[in-house]
């Protein structure tokens, strides 16, 4: 079994030199992560700013998404089953029926706690991309994002409840009940010819419920909008969190290690070199993935590789033996093996099960 150590995080992997990304086939399944960590949105229609989609924990390996980030406001339903979100550093269990809202440029990942699968709806709505009118993007839709609002808020179809945990919901209006609504209705309306002016009408919808929603968990009057105040969040409260200012450093520097073992996967990468990227010690290094990912930092850069080699299984024709070198593996053997380890079944099984369902 490996350690932490500052050596190479495989000895077995090798630098790679650059190679040309392949064409991948658009499928719903397995994210694309950025080099910088975010997540390569694919919009529904080039020039959009809407992605709806359908599908569930087990097409993921590991049935656990990659933890990244980006710009766009992310909603996640459970419609079959129940699984867990990890947002800037808390977690939360979203049960059959509720949903999530996570904020922009907030580090985040769903999972299976326990093994079961689950049936979801993702929403992804990049506000900067639907054309709102300036005054009103700058003076409502904007400070939604701001570090001082709530990193995320847990929503509740039967009573339009807004907590930061199953059972610690507070009572309150039908909005949280009226996004979900809302979501169900855009997701329906894909591929229609009003698809465009559904999406739009929702958006906006959507923004003004999740403003009071937003205003009554951090405790806004819902005038007060500088990116100045310090509220703590109401829903920041699962690991006894006492304000956003205390921890950001860390998450800080837990963003900036993810981010440089996604652009770095390919090649041979030190404990050392990941702990630079963060600014911190090595030990802090590993401390802030076992606390936040439930992963050493070597099991990370393993599941990075692996995600990696299950886009391209999934999603090209490519051997192999040419995915191996992409993904920061020296042949395929030390891929297949790994492969098997990190998901339980062969890389040709993994491609057959993602190409062939059912």
């Amino acid at each position: 079994m490996q350690r932490d150590t500052d050596r190479d995080i495989d000895r077995d992997a090798a630098r790679t030199p650059h190679v040309d990304e392949p064409a991948v086939r658009d499928a719903a399944g397995p994210m694309v992560v950025r080099a910088d960590g975010s997540e390569r949105v694919r919009y529904d229609y080039p020039l959009f700013f809407s992605y709806m989609r359908r599908g569930s924990l087990a097409r993921y390996p590991t049935m656990r998404a990659d933890c990244h980030w980006h710009d766009d406001w992310e909603f996640l339903i459970a419609e079959r089953g129940h699984l867990t979100y990890f947002v800037d550093g808390e977690r939360v269990r979203i049960d059959e029926g509720q949903a999530i809202f996570v904020n922009a440029r907030r580090l985040h990942y769903g999972y299976s706690a326990d093994g079961t699968d689950c049936e979801f709806l993702c929403a992804l709505l990049n506000p900067m991309r639907a054309g709102t009118p300036r005054d009103v993007l700058e003076r409502h839709i904007l400070p939604l994002g701001d570090d001082a609002r709530p990193p995320y808020l847990l929503l509740s179809p039967a009573t339009g409840a807004v907590g930061d945990a199953p059972g610690n919901a507070a009572d309150g209006t039908p909005d949280a009940a009226a996004i979900i609504s809302t979501l169900h209705t855009m997701a329906d309306a894909v591929g229609s010819p009003t698809t465009s002016l559904t999406t739009l009408a929702g958006f906006y919808t959507i923004a003004e419920r999740l403003t009071r929603l937003m205003d009554t968990a951090d405790g806004r009057c819902g005038t007060d909008r500088s990116p100045s105040s310090s509220a703590v969040p109401a829903t920041a409260t699962a690991t006894g969190m006492s304000g956003r200012s205390a921890r950001q450093p860390r998450l800080q520097s837990l963003t900036a290690m993810v981010d440089f073992i996604q652009a770095n996967y390919a090649h041979t990468i030190t404990l050392a070199q990941i702990a630079a990227a963060g600014a911190v010690g090595r030990s802090t290094c590993a401390t802030l993935f076992r606390r936040h990912l439930n992963q050493s930092p070597i099991e990370y850069v393993n599941d990075v590789r692996v995600r990696a080699a299950a886009e391209l299984l999934a999603g090209t024709d490519l051997p192999v033996g040419a995915i191996a070198p992409r993904c920061g593996f020296n042949s395929p053997n030390f891929l297949a093996r790994t492969f098997r380890v990190v998901t339980g079944e062969t890389p040709l099984a993994y491609r057959h099960r993602t190409r062939f369902p059912g």
